[in-house]
């Protein structure tokens, strides 16, 4: 075939930056799993739920679940994703399987966090507590998925440059 004698790319000075990108692998992967321990925290704390005077069972797990969404709990899934695509953008064409797994499962995750902000914006829109009354509510709870959006682009972006993206 023509390109089986293509040149593999290299690059100048290529110890340093595959340490670099190893090294931005590993903590990405690590920072990703605290990030996993604490949805396991989080899911456990939904199971043991119980209804309330207020609300429903349901609806205090889908409270609860909201909470993996929220602004302020995103930052660890973001450092995961610039770890991530920082790599990836320095590896170029090399990118090696655990980096690309991680970019991707990464992007996933946010893709996730989305899809439950805006069911959790929802349920304060339609539910039977105040409504679009509660206006700082909603804006607080869409602001995860907002924040969950920006992450899955940065991975999205940086994925284009990967070898299978």
């Amino acid at each position: 075939m023509a390109g089986d004698d293509a040149p593999v790319p290299t690059r100048r000075d290529g110890n340093r930056e595959t340490t670099i990108i190893r090294t931005l692998t590993r903590v990405g992967m690590v920072l990703y799993l605290a990030w996993v321990f604490w949805l396991f925290q989080v899911m456990y704390r939904v199971t043991q739920v119980a209804g309330g005077v207020s609300a429903g069972l349901w609806e205090q797990r889908v409270e609860d679940l909201a909470f993996i969404g929220f602004l302020p709990n995103l930052p660890w899934l973001a450092l995961v994703a610039v770890a991530a695509s920082v790599a990836t953008w320095i590896a170029g064409p090399m990118q090696q399987l655990e980096l690309a797994i991680l970019l991707r499962l990464t992007r996933w995750t946010a893709n996730a966090l989305i899809v439950v902000a805006a069911a959790n914006a929802a349920f304060a829109i339609f539910g039977v507590s105040g409504g679009l009354d509660e206006v700082g509510t909603i804006a607080f709870r869409a602001s995860g998925g907002i924040g969950a959006l920006a992450i899955s682009m940065l991975c999205r972006e940086a994925g284009r440059n990967a070898p299978g993206g």
